[in-house]
């Protein structure tokens, strides 16, 4: 599956996208510690990251399946004033 990095994470890992192989079942959160494993930097940034599947936000025990793409950001702020 492919995971994609935006904004501090794009910048924190020096790239954009990262592939990885998980088990059938794999969870949104089984992902996100496989990319840890590769960049542990990212880890202190587990508190503030959003997760999404095409268009839609998901929560952590969302189960992965075959071609999704998962999206890693952190939280959007900006507006009002």
């Amino acid at each position: 599956m492919a995971v994609r990095f935006f904004a501090r994470y794009r910048e924190a890992t020096g790239r954009e996208r990262l592939e990885l192989e998980l088990p059938d079942g794999g969870t949104v959160e089984a992902a996100w510690a496989a990319v840890v494993g590769r960049h542990p930097e990212l880890a202190r940034y587990r508190p503030f990251t959003l997760f999404a599947i095409g268009n839609d936000y998901v929560d952590p025990d969302q189960t992965l399946r075959p071609g999704d793409e998962l999206c890693v950001f952190p939280p959007v702020s900006g507006g009002g004033g």
